[in-house]
């Protein structure tokens, strides 16, 4: 319960539509069957639609240097496969300095 909070006060949603955080599941970027850990950086808030973007339609997440996550898209949407940062940080980029 204490992690939920904890991904419900950082991601504050979906962390790529922005989906209400009561229509969200949390995601573990490293699979925990792979031996991800359960744990606050590893993890991220995901609507069923966007938890089957990431597991079905070429979407990855990466855990930022701010230890929030960041979508990669598919080269299908972006060949270059840049960074974007969650929904809710939209206005940052990867190089920017903590707060």
């Amino acid at each position: 319960p204490g992690q939920r909070k904890a991904l419900l006060v950082r991601d504050r949603g979906c962390v790529k539509c922005g989906a209400h955080a009561g229509r969200c599941q949390g995601h573990h970027l490293a699979h925990w069957s792979q031996g991800g850990p359960t744990d606050l950086d590893n993890g991220c808030l995901l609507c069923t639609s966007c938890h089957d973007d990431v597991h079905h339609h070429g979407w990855d997440i990466i855990m930022g240097f701010d230890r929030h996550p960041w979508l990669i898209p598919p080269a299908s949407i972006d060949p270059k496969r840049q960074p974007i940062p969650s929904f809710h940080r939209r206005s940052m980029r990867l190089d920017d300095t903590a707060a």
